[in-house]
C-alpha cells in the first residue's frame, strides 16, 4: 500500500560509543560471574572509569578532527590562490605557486595533528585498561546470544 523507506525509521537515535557499550556491558551484567572485573586485571574501578572517560575524550576529538579537519585545510590551502588571482591576473606562474604556498601549511599542519594525536594516544595508554576493554567486549561477543535468550 505505501511504500516507506525504512532508513529513517531503523536508524539509531545515538551512535554506541565505546564508552557507552563497556558501561552498559558492566552494569547489565554485575551479577554474572564470569563477567570479568576491573580487580583481575590490576586496576580499581575509578581509575578504569577515569580511564575510559579520558579514552572516549580522545576518540571524540580524533572523530571531531576526521570531521572539521579537512574543512580547514581546504580554507587555508585556497586563500594564497584566491589573493594572487585577485591582486594580479597576468602572472600564471605567481598563480600556480600559490598553489604550493597553500599546500605548504596545509602539510605542516596535518602533520602536527598526526604528531599530537600520536603523542596523545601513547600518553594515555596503559596496558591494563586496554585488556580489560578487550575482554569486557570479547566476553559481550560471547555471551550476547546466551544472555539474549533469557
Amino acid at each position: 500500500m505505501f511504500n516507506i523507506d525504512r532508513k529513517y525509521i531503523d536508524t539509531p537515535l545515538f551512535e554506541e560509543t565505546l564508552q557507552s557499550r563497556i558501561i552498559t556491558i558492566r552494569s547489565k551484567y554485575k551479577n554474572d560471574p564470569t563477567l570479568p572485573h576491573a580487580s583481575h586485571f590490576g586496576i580499581s574501578d575509578e581509575e578504569f572509569d577515569e580511564y575510559i572517560d579520558r579514552k572516549q575524550d580522545l576518540l571524540e576529538w580524533q572523530k571531531d578532527m576526521k570531521r572539521r579537519g579537512p574543512l580547514w585545510l581546504v580554507i587555508l590551502f585556497c586563500i594564497p590562490p584566491v589573493i594572487i588571482t585577485w591582486q594580479n591576473k597576468d602572472n600564471d606562474l605567481l598563480f600556480w605557486l600559490s598553489f604550493l604556498a597553500g599546500a605548504l601549511p596545509c602539510f605542516v599542519l596535518w602533520l602536527i595533528y598526526k604528531l599530537i594525536a600520536r603523542q596523545r594516544e601513547k600518553r594515555l595508554h596503559d596496558d591494563r585498561c586496554e585488556r580489560y576493554i578487550e575482554a569486557l567486549q570479547q566476553w559481550a561477543d560471547k555471551h550476547a546470544d546466551k544472555h539474549a535468550d533469557k
